[in-house]
């Protein structure tokens, strides 16, 4: 388990409530409001600020701002786009995200991250056995909401915490390689990798080291989930060299692509969020001669907890062992 990750989510929670009772605090001592009132406009002013900082990493991303021309993503002509959000559906994407991320870095990942993961009820051999990966600055607790429905379609799960927190892409693809070799030993299976975010170029890397490793491949399929193929806008505000790595036009990503085979390609599956609030501009999780799954009005941690994209994380995971699409 990544404690490094999970002491930076906690100490968060505990400067957020700081500065929520220092304001409630200041407001009955310096301006004399009962403390009630005080307490309760303190709260009132921690929701507004979080709910806008939500909607600035919108801005943002969905924008692009602060991504030059030449590095925004390019697709092919012949992909469809999406049709505009209405305004209610606008309001509903903000808002589900606006629950998903307070919830995920307030409460799942500083203080649920111990919680054992349900075992596969009836687990499937033929099934391929799934690596989960999780993103940037996070930790495994990521998947609680999926992982249960993968357990319960007969998927044998296991996860891996990628550090340090703020490390080298190219680092987190050696580690999740040799865990994949030995999820791949205990199995008798090579894994799928399901990867959020930054963990999907984490898997990318992991192919490549893959490619060098004796006996073949250690990786059967990587399925990546809002992941920021081509860059995102908001990474050029994140600290480490992960997050340099991640800036649209890096050379990383220039020089990932450049070395990666058309067989490597061809098994990546890459589920994105036209309305991803972390990861763009819209279209940055297009990867040419990947299979592509292309989703509408969720954000980016939405992707980890709303129904509809865990069923299409699970139908993409079914497609790839029915017959027709053995590799």
């Amino acid at each position: 388990m990544s404690a490094g990750a999970i002491a930076v989510r906690q100490i968060a929670v505990a400067l957020q409530l700081a500065a929520t009772a220092g304001t409630a605090a200041a407001l009955w001592h310096w301006l004399g409001w009962p403390l009630p009132l005080a307490a309760s406009i303190a709260i009132l002013a921690y929701v507004f600020l979080f709910a806008l900082s939500v909607g600035l990493a919108f801005l943002i991303t969905l924008h692009g701002l602060g991504v030059p021309p030449l590095a925004r993503p390019r697709l092919p002509l012949h992909f469809p786009q999406p049709a505009p959000l209405s305004a209610a559906a606008a309001g509903r994407c903000w808002w589900r995200e606006c629950v998903a991320v307070w919830r995920m870095f307030n409460f799942v990942q500083p203080f649920r991250s111990g919680r054992a993961w349900p075992s596969a009820a009836a687990p499937h051999a033929a099934l391929p056995p799934l690596l989960l990966i999780h993103g940037y600055g996070c930790n495994h607790a990521v998947w609680q909401d999926l992982q249960p429905k993968l357990a319960h379609a007969g998927y044998r799960c296991e996860w891996l915490d990628l550090h340090p927190l703020l490390g080298d892409i190219d680092d987190y693809g050696r580690q999740i390689a040799d865990h994949a070799a030995r999820v791949h030993a205990r199995y008798g299976q090579a894994p799928i990798l399901l990867c959020h975010s930054m963990g999907g170029l984490a898997g990318r890397a992991a192919l490549r080291v893959g490619r060098h490793a004796d006996g073949g491949t250690r990786v059967a399929h990587l399925v990546t989930l809002g992941t920021p193929h081509q860059g995102t806008a908001l990474a050029r505000h994140g600290q480490g060299c992960n997050a340099r790595q991640m800036r649209c036009g890096s050379h990383w990503l220039a020089q990932l692509a450049r070395e990666e085979t058309p067989d490597e390609r061809a098994r990546i599956t890459s589920i994105f969020s036209w309305h991803d609030s972390i990861v763009g501009p819209p279209g940055t999780g297009w990867l040419d001669g990947a299979q592509h799954l292309a989703l509408s009005g969720l954000g980016h941690v939405s992707l980890l907890t709303e129904n509809l994209a865990h069923e299409t994380v699970l139908s993409a995971l079914a497609r790839l062992h029915a017959p027709q699409h053995v590799m």
